[in-house]
C-alpha cells in the first residue's frame, strides 16, 4: 500500500544557544517545595523571549506549574520534579475555547469533561502555548496523588496537560506514577513525543484532537492504555515499545490517516491495572483497539487507518474494532503483523459489533497461541 506521510513540523523550543535559567538561581532547593521558585524561572525565561529553564540533579517538589511560549523545561540527568501529595495544591486547565466535542463518559464514573475542574487539574499546564517543550534525561513524578473527588473516586491530577497548543515537544524524559494520565492533550497542532519512558499511572499519552502528531521511540509500561484518545488527523506512531496491563493503543474517537508502524506490543503488564489492581490475567488485552464512540457518541469518520510491521506477544488479540452510533469507519489496512502467545480469539482482527469498518484489508498477518 503506497502511503503519503504527512509533512511534520518539528517543535523546537529554543535556539542552539538558549538563555539558561537554573531554578536554583531563584531559590529552589533539593528536597523542598519549590513551586514559586520554579514558576519564577519559567516566567522570567518567557519574559526574556524564551530559552531553557534548568532543573539540575536532585529532587524538587512542586504543585501546579505553567509552561510558556518558547520555553524549554529541561530536566538534567538525575533531576526529579516531584508533585506534592495534597490534591488541593493543584490547579485546573481552563479552556479558552469550546472543547466540549472531546467530552466522553458523561454520567458515568469515567466522565471526562473539559468543564469539570476536578478532571482538568494537572501538575504541569501548557495553556495555548507555542513552541514550548519538556526535555532532558530526568524524571517527572506524579506520586499517584489520591483524590476521592476525582475520577473513579480515586484519581488525582494529570501529570501534564497541554491544550490548544502549537509545536509542543516532549523528549527524553521519564514520566512515572501519574495520578491520572501522564499526558493529556487537547486540540494540538504538530506535537512531537520522542524517546520518552512512561511508567505506572493510568493512560500514558492521551490526546483528544490533534493535527500532524508524532509519537516515536517511546517506551510504555502503564497501568492503563498506553496511547489513547481520538480525533487525530495525520498521526504517526512508530518505533515504540508498548507494554500495558490494559490496551496498547485505544482510539475512542474517529481519526483520519493514522499510521502505526515498526512497534512492539507485549504483555503481561509490568505494572498492574491501576484501577482494579489486577495483573490482567498474565497478558495484555488488545494491542490496538479501534472503537470510535466507545466512551460516548463521537460524530465523524475514521478512515485511512494503516497498521503495519508490528510484533505482538502475550496479549488477548492483536487488533479489535467496535464502531458505535454516530461514528463511521471506512477503511482499515493491516499488513505484516506477527502475533504470538494469544489467549483470545485466534484471528488478526476481532470485531465487537456489526458496524465495523466498511473495508478491511489484511495482508501477511500471522497469529498463534
Amino acid at each position: 500500500m503506497k502511503r503519503i506521510l504527512p509533512i511534520l513540523l518539528l517543535a523546537v523550543a529554543c535556539t542552539s544557544q538558549p538563555q539558561v535559567f537554573p531554578i536554583t538561581d531563584f531559590g529552589a532547593q533539593p528536597g523542598a517545595v519549590c513551586t514559586e521558585a520554579i514558576q519564577q524561572a519559567l516566567d522570567q525565561c518567557a519574559q526574556a523571549g524564551g530559552g531553557q529553564v534548568l532543573i539540575p540533579e536532585g529532587t524538587f517538589l512542586s504543585a501546579t506549574l505553567y509552561l510558556h511560549d518558547n520555553v524549554d523545561l529541561h530536566l538534567a540527568q538525575g533531576a526529579r520534579l516531584q508533585g506534592v501529595e495534597d490534591p488541593d495544591a493543584y490547579e485546573p486547565y481552563i479552556p479558552e475555547n469550546d472543547l466540549t466535542r472531546f467530552d466522553s463518559g458523561n454520567g458515568t464514573a469515567n466522565s471526562n469533561c473539559v468543564n469539570d475542574r476536578q478532571w482538568m487539574k494537572a501538575f504541569l499546564i501548557g495553556a495555548g502555548v507555542k513552541n514550548a517543550s519538556i526535555t532532558g534525561e530526568g524524571t517527572i513524578d506524579g506520586v499517584h496523588v489520591f483524590d476521592e473527588r476525582g475520577e473513579e473516586n480515586m484519581r488525582g491530577p494529570h501529570t501534564i496537560i497541554v491544550a490548544e497548543a502549537q509545536n509542543f515537544l516532549m523528549s527524553g524524559i521519564h514520566v512515572t506514577r501519574a495520578a491520572n494520565y501522564a499526558f493529556l492533550g487537547y486540540a494540538l497542532e504538530n506535537p512531537v513525543f520522542e524517546d520518552l519512558f512512561i511508567t505506572e499511572g493510568w493512560d500514558g499519552i492521551h490526546i483528544r484532537g490533534c493535527n500532524n502528531g508524532v509519537i516515536r521511540r517511546c517506551k510504555f509500561q502503564t497501568g492503563d492504555d498506553c496511547i489513547a484518545g481520538g480525533y487525530w488527523n495525520h498521526m504517526l506512531i512508530e518505533g515504540c515499545d508498548i507494554n500495558s496491563s490494559c490496551n496498547g493503543i485505544r482510539m475512542i474517537m474517529p481519526s483520519e490517516d493514522l499510521e502505526v508502524r515498526s512497534s512492539v506490543f507485549h504483555g503481561p503488564g509490568v505494572y498492574p491495572h491501576r484501577t482494579s489492581g489486577e495483573a490482567r490475567r498474565s497478558n495484555m488485552l488488545f494491542g490496538i483497539e479501534l472503537e470510535p464512540g466507545a466512551w460516548g457518541k463521537a460524530e465523524g469518520t475514521a478512515r485511512g487507518i494503516y497498521l503495519h510491521d508490528l510484533n505482538m506477544f502475550g496479549l488477548s488479540s492483536p487488533v479489535a474494532t467496535s464502531v458505535r452510533e454516530g461514528s463511521v469507519a471506512e477503511d482499515l489496512t493491516m499488513k505484516d503483523i506477527v502475533a504470538t502467545g494469544l489467549t483470545g480469539t485466534l484471528s488478526p482482527l476481532v470485531c465487537w459489533n456489526d458496524l465495523g469498518f466498511q473495508k478491511v484489508t489484511v495482508e501477511n498477518c500471522t497469529v498463534s497461541r
